[in-house]
């Protein structure tokens, strides 16, 4: 491909903050069963919320190139933006993603409306992060970006550091791209010390990753000095609540994987001081169920999660009852299929 340099051409203005609370109607609202819709929900919040339940149905797809995949190990972190797979090395190689576009410089991809649907928590494609993983620290997937918006990614990435722009943090600019495509994308880190909360953002981020023991792709990425056991909760808690700091809406239903899962219908014992006995059976979830539904449902059945979501979204449930046989998929569980 041919390389371009960088041709900035402001197409929107620096990013509103948030408003700090939300503003209530002028009018009263009247009637015995008001529609929440119109209720101190800002607009924003809206679509967000629209932006959320339109990305549910792609949270148990198979993992492929160009998708978006949240960190199974730590959601609230992050994602990643998965551009190919390494077979030698056994593990996917891309570009982690935070719902905060405002944070955007010159190596950062928008998400925008030609990506939809796609996650809120999905905002900001960081080009300059690049990193691997194994297929154990993807969870649930936010988007799925065309074949055109990944050969911008990698293009951003090798390129975007070129951009001669004055660096302005939290304005978005449409940058031109080979065969007549653009990016929105942000200015330059500013080189002035303190004058720039995308330096230390990145700082932070790349310290959480470093807690997460995820590793950078970049080779020439600056080594970060090793955390202390004593001081990685408090480093993740911090690089959390940055990177989270525009995000609204969590995942539904998104459990946690465990070490050492085991898939399938298959009788376990415990290795501890005791025995226990039980069978786990491996599941899918429907797309639209709920936290609460499941939950309820699993007291109900008197089931336990124990693994998942693994690379199909499937969740392995533990009844202790060596007899127990689920119920068919139906209106009265949120099961999707058995045994997928």
């Amino acid at each position: 491909m041919t390389a371009l340099t960088p041709s900035l051409a402001i197409v929107a203005a620096r990013l509103p903050s948030p408003p700090a609370s939300a503003e209530l109607l002028d009018a009263e609202v009247s009637g015995d069963t008001p529609d929440w819709r119109g209720i101190a929900v800002p607009e924003h919040l809206m679509e967000r919320f629209a932006r959320r339940s339109d990305a549910v149905p792609l949270a148990a797809r198979p993992i492929a190139g160009g998708q978006i995949h949240l960190l199974a190990r730590c959601p609230g972190f992050g994602a990643v933006l998965l551009d190919a797979w390494d077979s030698s090395r056994q593990r996917w190689r891309g570009w982690l993603v935070t719902p905060d576009a405002s944070y955007a410089d010159a190596c950062g991809l928008v998400v925008e409306q030609r990506d939809a649907p796609a996650d809120p928590r999905a905002g900001l494609v960081l080009c300059d992060m690049p990193v691997t993983l194994a297929v154990t620290d993807l969870g649930a997937c936010l988007g799925v970006f065309s074949q055109e918006r990944l050969q911008a990614a990698r293009w951003l990435e090798t390129h975007g550091r070129a951009n001669a722009a004055t660096a302005a943090p939290g304005v978005i600019a449409r940058v031109s791209l080979p065969g007549d495509d653009y990016a929105l994308t942000g200015t330059p880190l500013s080189s002035e010390l303190g004058k720039d909360g995308r330096v230390a953002y990145r700082q932070l981020l790349r310290q959480g990753l470093q807690q997460l023991q995820i590793a950078s792709a970049d080779a020439g990425a600056p080594q970060m000095t090793p955390i202390k056991p004593a001081n990685a909760s408090r480093w993740l808690k911090i690089v959390t609540a940055v990177a989270a700091s525009v995000m609204v809406v969590q995942s539904a239903w998104l459990f946690l994987p465990k070490e050492n899962a085991v898939v399938g219908n298959a009788e376990f014992r415990n290795g501890g001081s005791g025995v226990e006995t039980g069978v786990r059976t491996r599941v899918l979830f429907r797309a639209d169920a709920t936290e609460a539904e499941i939950r309820t449902w699993l007291q109900r059945e008197q089931l336990e999660i124990v693994a998942g979501p693994d690379t199909l979204g499937a969740f392995t449930l533990l009844s202790r009852d060596r007899q127990k046989v689920l119920p068919p998929p139906g209106p009265d569980n949120p099961l999707a299929v058995i045994n997928p």
